[in-house]
């Protein structure tokens, strides 16, 4: 009894904390200064973050106005200072509290999504939280993460997967790709809190705040739209990937991964490997995952079976022949990835044909792409630039229109700048 005792307390005292409070200190003004002109950052513009400086009295709606004509900021930096030194005293008193957060519903991809919109003082909160969460991020979420975060995106998660297929696994591969059914509202405080007090329980200040600012979500859920919660679920999906890596097995007195690679975008999550080993992995998984964390992966996950490289090349010319089959790929992040070459996720690509058909029907009728679709076309040009789609470009005179939408979304910014400094 006394041994098993002494091993529980060895245990207790390997796990690794982070921001500890000599190491960050929430309480610090200039640590609060720094992280409050990162949040006001594009935001000088917005009414409510206007409203927010003038209540400090340093400024007043004349001055800031005349300011963002004369692109100058003394003043402003000022009123921010004012707001930093506000948020101090309000830490210092264990004293926070915020307006409601506004909700309203928002169709995304076929989807009806609840946003959020939080105000400027809980998003100034939000960004002193994740400053000093700073550490615990670096060190917990995984070089495989890819979603919601700086310098990541789905343009380089496609590129790991291109290296995976094509570089890392040469032989045969098989892909199952799973999600979690209603991510953010699935995610809830309390989780968040258990896995914090676990990780920084050494600064009760730090994990008070946290806490003051989650009590403000709407059903005590990750709030869909703000700041701090996207890094917050890229925390708890971290302790999911890793659970997801550490599975094994001994064949021959040789401990071998079950998971030979994997990818995360957000909430989408494709582990690659042998089938068999897969299937016993995600079942695992799933049951881990809802029992500690109170996730629900869904359990209609897409496999693909991945061709060789010589099946890619007989299947090329194949459709050279006017065969319209494809080999199996892996659709995330908006692109079908195969061992050979990438193109544009289906529905996407339809979308896209039509709008790029009727800008060559304006251009050629009018003279010009109106605004409003060179945009819609300009916010899928990057899909183009980053897929095998070539061909495509050269059927349909697509760089031709892509300079002339830029034309016209440059000149409708000119005229929304002009509209904004005289409105300011």
């Amino acid at each position: 009894m006394a041994n098993a005792t002494e091993d529980t307390n060895q245990e207790v005292k390997l796990v690794k904390t982070y921001c500890k409070p000599a190491d960050v200190n929430v309480e610090d003004l200039e640590f609060i200064r720094q992280q409050v002109h990162l949040c006001f950052i594009g935001k000088r513009s917005k009414g409510r973050f206007q409203k927010l400086l003038i209540s400090t009295g340093k400024i007043t709606k004349a001055e800031l106005k005349q300011e963002i004509q004369d692109e100058s900021c003394s003043k402003t930096l000022d009123a921010i200072d004012a707001v930093a030194e506000q948020a101090q005293a309000d830490i210092l008193a264990r004293d926070v509290h915020f307006e409601p957060v506004r909700q309203f519903q928002l169709r995304e991809n076929g989807k009806l999504r609840d946003i959020c919109e939080e105000s400027p003082k809980q998003q100034v909160f939000e960004y002193i939280a994740k400053g000093a969460l700073d550490p615990l991020f670096r060190a917990k979420l995984l070089p495989i993460q890819y979603g919601s975060l700086p310098g990541k995106g789905q343009i380089k998660g496609k590129r790991q997967n291109e290296r995976i297929l094509r570089r890392a696994l040469h032989h045969k591969t098989d892909a199952a790709k799973c999600d979690v059914r209603k991510a953010y509202p699935s995610t809830t405080v309390e989780c968040v809190m258990t896995l914090l007090r676990r990780d920084i329980g050494k600064n009760k200040v730090l994990l008070w705040l946290v806490e003051a600012i989650m009590a403000n979500y709407p059903d005590g859920v990750l709030l869909i739209g703000g700041y701090l919660p996207c890094w917050l679920f890229n925390y708890v999906m971290s302790y999911v990937l890793r659970y997801i890596l550490s599975h094994r097995k001994v064949r021959r007195d040789k401990s071998l991964k079950m998971v030979l690679a994997i990818t995360c975008y957000a909430d989408d999550i494709t582990v690659y490997g042998r089938i068999s080993n897969l299937e016993k992995v995600m079942r695992d998984t799933t049951r881990w995952a809802k029992e500690t964390l109170g996730l629900t992966i869904k359990s209609a996950w897409q496999i693909v079976h991945f061709a060789s490289f010589v099946q890619e090349r007989q299947q090329r010319n194949r459709r050279r022949k006017g065969s319209r089959q494809r080999t199996p790929g892996l659709d995330m992040m908006g692109y079908v990835v195969r061992r050979t070459y990438t193109i544009i996720r289906g529905r996407n690509f339809v979308r896209l044909r039509r709008a790029i058909l009727r800008a060559q029907r304006n251009l050629d009728t009018l003279g010009y792409v109106p605004w409003w679709r060179a945009q819609r076309i300009l916010s899928q040009w990057g899909e183009i630039k980053h897929s095998d789609s070539r061909g495509f470009c050269t059927k349909y005179n697509v760089y031709k229109l892509i300079k002339a939408a830029k034309r016209s979304a440059s000149w409708r910014g000119k005229q929304l700048h002009k509209l904004r400094l005289e409105a300011a």
